[in-house]
């Protein structure tokens, strides 16, 4: 739903249903005054990844401030839609004094600009920034009044875009990097057909979880991002084996935040500790004023990650993990080898071939080609916990003919969904190529060749 086009006749009418929501709320609570937050997005994309940002990071400062302010907060209702992310605030205080907050938080926060903030008071009208004795508000690129700028259309959208970008990574890059990990969770989640894993049509061959599962585990997850990424920034100077260490604490602390919000089922271990690595990785790089350059990430990885095999398993006494009973069985690191290497399957070879595929065939299907290309080269522990070498080498054979026989959209759909009903069969999962699936979206969307 995120970065798709809508229609200025949707626009209308989520503006409609908006005021009548809000004429509810004051019907509802006749003592209260209201505030409806929105944001600035000038083009037809209202619900930009920007934009959802930049709510978030409106509604924390809001909630901050009315708690600062003793304000008491009655309800607050979200609206997520094509049209627009919103939120109503229905307040006990007087309009005017919630219009001040909401005036200062418009011109003195470094995103405010971006943020619009109406203030109705219990007679559900508007109140003006006049009132406060204070001028309109100007245009993001310029000193002239916004709406005069509006109406003139004087700037490109395509500038305006690029403005905003810019703003929200400088002032919001952690709220950002943890909507992008979010949304890489999901996307390959909401996958389908997928073999053998979990997504919109079944639980593939986990009898312990489903789709809802997943996504209180990502809800779980996602607060953990800005963690790994301060720890990083505010450690990267020191050696990074200490370095990995913090993020690994970190990691385990998500790991039981996780597990509560599954009731003890197991969903994103492996991608806790790719999500962990990379966040590390962003902030050490940040930290030293570098770009996020598929190089740079790498590079970075690859120090945190040094030794990682001889550290974990090789200079263990017994194998105490399932990692470990499949590195002492197969002589493969799994995913510390991959984190060891600077997860170099996904840089060299399925990020490369993702960003081809969507090229010639559209996202979806470069995601399920992509998963397929990494069943196919992934000696998975998963895999192999479940169905053996013989269960690995399976998988990876199918998965390997599967990918290099050129079909159509339907006839290849049709091909997934009986080699997921095979894998079912036979209680295979290749959660391992689910994770770098996750990570090949990632990548594609935070950094630059």
């Amino acid at each position: 739903m995120i970065d798709q086009p809508t229609t200025l006749e949707a626009i209308l009418h989520a503006k409609e249903e908006r005021a009548l929501k809000q004429k509810k709320l004051l019907c509802d609570y006749p003592l209260a005054s209201l505030i409806s937050l929105c944001i600035n997005t000038p083009s037809l994309i209202k619900l930009s990844h920007e934009a959802v940002v930049l709510h978030n990071v409106a509604t924390q400062v809001l909630l901050e401030r009315l708690h600062k302010e003793g304000i008491e907060l009655l309800v607050c209702q979200c609206s997520f839609a094509p049209t627009g992310v919103e939120s109503l605030f229905t307040c006990k205080a007087e309009a005017k004094r919630l219009k001040a907050l909401a005036c200062e938080i418009e011109n003195t926060h470094p995103l405010g600009r971006l943020m619009d903030i109406d203030v109705l008071d219990k007679t559900g009208r508007i109140l003006s920034r006049s009132e406060l004795g204070l001028s309109k508000r100007q245009c993001f690129l310029c000193e002239e009044e916004a709406q005069v700028c509006a109406r003139a259309q004087r700037h490109p959208y395509e500038m305006l875009q690029a403005h905003i970008k810019a703003m929200v990574e400088k002032h919001a890059f952690e709220h950002s990097l943890a909507l992008w990990c979010e949304r890489a969770m999901q996307k390959e989640v909401e996958l389908t057909p997928k073999p053998g894993l979990v997504d919109k049509a079944n639980s593939g061959a986990h009898r312990d979880m489903n789709i809802d599962t997943f996504y209180a585990s990502i809800h779980a997850i996602t607060p953990f991002v800005a963690q790994w990424l301060q720890t990083a920034q505010a450690y990267a100077h020191e050696e990074a084996k200490q370095s990995f260490q913090r993020l690994r604490a970190i990691g385990v602390a998500c790991e039981k935040a996780m597990f509560e919000a599954t009731k003890g089922v197991n969903t994103h271990k492996g991608m806790i500790f790719c999500l962990a690595v990379l966040c590390g990785a962003i902030g050490r790089i940040k930290a030293q004023g570098e770009r996020l350059t598929c190089k740079n990430l790498n590079a970075q990885m690859k120090v945190l990650c040094h030794n990682l095999v001889e550290d974990d398993l090789v200079h263990v006494n017994a194998p105490n993990s399932a990692g470990a009973r499949f590195f002492y069985e197969t002589k493969s690191g799994g995913i510390r080898e991959i984190a060891q290497s600077g997860f170099a399957i996904v840089f060299e070879i399925a990020l490369p071939f993702f960003k081809a595929s969507v090229e010639e065939e559209g996202e979806e299907r470069a995601l399920q080609k992509t998963l397929l290309l990494l069943m196919s080269r992934l000696d998975d522990s998963t895999l192999w916990s479940r169905g053996g070498m013989e269960g690995l080498a399976y998988t990876k054979t199918k998965a390997a003919a599967l990918l290099h026989v050129n079909m159509e959209h339907e006839k290849f759909e049709e091909c997934l969904r009986a080699f997921d009903t095979e894998m079912i069969e036979k209680n295979l999962s290749p959660g391992g190529s689910a994770d770098l699936l996750a990570m090949t979206w990632l990548l594609a969307k935070i950094s630059v060749a």
